[in-house]
């Protein structure tokens, strides 16, 4: 058989089945940002099992939750899809920052440099996990349709993402990315993996051009591209990005007590702005409180300045 032929067909199967959500029998199906310290810790706890499972966790932790830095950040979304309120499938979505960067710089600096040299306004998305026994309802579509608004609504340029080599198929084939990056070595998961990315100036016409042929059942371009299109995603905030709101100190203050290594590698700039975004929320001058990484007592773990 003709390679490009069973290409299509293959895609064609595939893509038909990814809109079939199969939400019947889950409770209140429901997406939005994660806003509170209960709601994060589920997500966290689900990202802590899916890694594990996939053999990702390098170091165990006791409370077997997995996280970093950036999902503190101001503006990143840590979105999740909720059963009533369990948490069954989440994804971090991480603006560029001038400051703190994003997480793909430990490997892809160059490419990311590159684009932000073009004066680019970069995203990265990441830490994608979904309940085991829900693995085939295909919640994972909602999320990514989540992500894909609200990055357009947000004026980014570029939604970038690191992936095994064993997923660039999927993500080339069906979410229309391209990939950006050699294959390198990702020590944070123990693993190998791939620079990708969806360029957001074109990629509504791209989706159109490509599911709007007889190749295709489903209409993707239409399911990924209107924001009201299922019952599961009315509750996305999309102006959440413009407020510069998240947790209170005392919820960031546990998951840095939780993980104090997330702040081991971080400059005196970065510490600071931490210490001033979150001392903000008590609304008392920055002189009269400690510091993040003082207030962490040895009984909970230390993290000192370089």
């Amino acid at each position: 058989m003709d390679r490009s032929i069973e290409r299509r067909r293959t895609i064609r199967i595939r893509r038909s089945a990814l809109t079939s959500a199969k939400l019947d029998d889950i409770d209140k199906p429901a997406i939005k940002v994660a806003e509170t310290k209960e709601e994060l810790f589920k997500a966290f706890r689900l990202v802590y099992d899916e890694y594990h499972d996939q053999g990702y966790i390098t170091k165990p932790h006791p409370l077997a939750i997995q996280y970093n830095v950036y999902n503190f950040l101001p503006k990143t979304c840590v979105f999740i899809f909720q059963s009533y309120r369990d948490v069954v499938s989440t994804i971090s979505y991480v603006p560029d920052s001038p400051m703190f960067g994003l997480p793909l710089d430990s490997l892809y600096r160059e490419e990311a440099d590159f684009l932000r040299g073009q004066g680019r306004k970069l995203v990265e998305i990441g830490s994608l996990a979904t309940e085991k026994s829900l693995r085939g309802r295909n919640v994972v579509m909602y999320l990514y349709k989540a992500v894909i608004n609200y990055g357009l609504m947000t004026g980014a340029n570029d939604l970038c993402l690191t992936v095994n080599p064993k997923h660039v198929r999927f993500y080339s084939d069906i979410m229309l990315c391209e990939q950006i990056g050699d294959e390198k070595y990702y020590p944070w998961v123990g693993a190998p993996a791939v620079l990708m990315r969806a360029n957001f100036d074109t990629y509504a016409q791209k989706m159109l051009e490509t599911y709007n042929t007889e190749d295709f059942e489903t209409d993707l371009a239409s399911f990924f591209l209107k924001m009201r299109g299922s019952k599961v995603d009315s509750d996305i905030d999309v102006f959440r990005y413009e407020r510069e709101e998240f947790l209170d100190y005392d919820a960031a203050r546990y998951f840095f007590m939780q993980r104090p290594e997330v702040l081991c590698d971080l400059t005196d700039d970065q510490i600071d702005y931490l210490e001033w975004f979150y001392h903000k929320a008590l609304n008392v001058p920055s002189s009269l409180v400690c510091p993040l990484e003082a207030s962490i007592s040895e009984g909970d773990g230390q993290v000192g300045r370089a």
